[in-house]
């Protein structure tokens, strides 16, 4: 019974490990994303600089400017895990002060943050 439990947890682990999707292939430079709300009370995998930097640089440290902001990626790294780096659709610049940003593409798009919508079927691909 002992072994049994064991190995049926082992095949969860496994399982869990496997089910995590890989964006990095739907995902092209050129592409537009879309700023979505944060999965907790700050975005977690988009690095956004501290308020005091914004602030140095001459910015306006407000979070909620930058929900529901279209962005077009204009680099992937890829490997274990694939960080994009994207630009304002419009060429504004984030908190006035930062012409680009990056974030860690997967975990964004499963949080929720970064969000990618099909333009041809009018519906977002999130999880």
């Amino acid at each position: 019974m002992k072994q049994l439990l064991v190995l049926t947890a082992f095949f969860f682990a496994l399982a869990s490990v496997y089910a995590q999707e890989d964006y990095s292939e739907m995902v092209k430079v050129g592409d537009l994303l879309y700023i979505d709300a944060p999965s907790a009370n700050s975005y977690k995998h988009i690095d956004i600089p501290r308020k005091n930097f914004i602030i140095k640089r001459g910015g306006i440290a407000n979070m909620s400017s930058i929900r529901n902001t279209a962005v077009i990626v204009t680099k992937i790294d890829t490997g274990n895990d694939p960080k994009v780096t994207f630009k304002k659709s419009n060429g504004s610049k984030f908190f006035n002060a930062f012409r680009t940003m990056s974030a860690d593409l997967n975990k964004a798009i499963e949080s929720g943050e970064l969000e990618i919508r099909n333009t041809k079927k009018k519906d977002s691909l999130t999880r």
